[in-house]
């Protein structure tokens, strides 16, 4: 992703967290949830983890998450939205590698923690294959 793009991305990340707590602050409209918003989006996150973006079809998607088309886009937007939430709880999650690598004292061992940290997180036998990022723009 360009320069540019992550601006953008950033940009509209702010705005939709605006708008969210906009949202909050007024109160619920109409009916509350029946479904768990954290596991719905683990579950898509996984599903675009396996598939990539292209690959993730609405109904894969929402199969996925036990949800339907209106709650999901109730909930977390169209499916770029969607992915950019996704993708935000593997960066917190999964890949929070890269963080903790950064905070290492020497640039060896920034090196050796993101590599270490890549290795676990690409290849535990409970988690899709290979970095959700990759797979993502693939």
């Amino acid at each position: 992703m360009d320069r540019t793009a992550e601006t953008r991305a950033a940009a509209e990340t702010r705005r939709a967290e605006t708008r969210a707590a906009e949202t909050r602050r007024k109160g619920p409209v109409g009916r509350p949830r029946g479904f768990d918003a954290d596991e719905a989006l683990e579950r898509a996150m996984r599903v675009f983890w396996e598939q990539g973006y292209e690959g993730a079809s609405l109904t894969d998607l929402t199969s996925a998450m036990n949800i339907t088309r209106t709650s999901m886009y109730a909930a977390f937007g169209n499916k770029e939205e969607l992915f950019r939430k996704a993708l935000e709880r593997y960066t917190e999650g999964p890949a929070s590698y890269g963080v903790r690598a950064l905070r290492e004292p020497t640039a060896r061992q920034v090196a050796t923690a993101f590599l270490h940290g890549a290795v676990r997180a690409t290849t535990r036998p409970d988690c899709p294959a290979g970095c959700l990022g990759v797979q993502g723009s693939l």
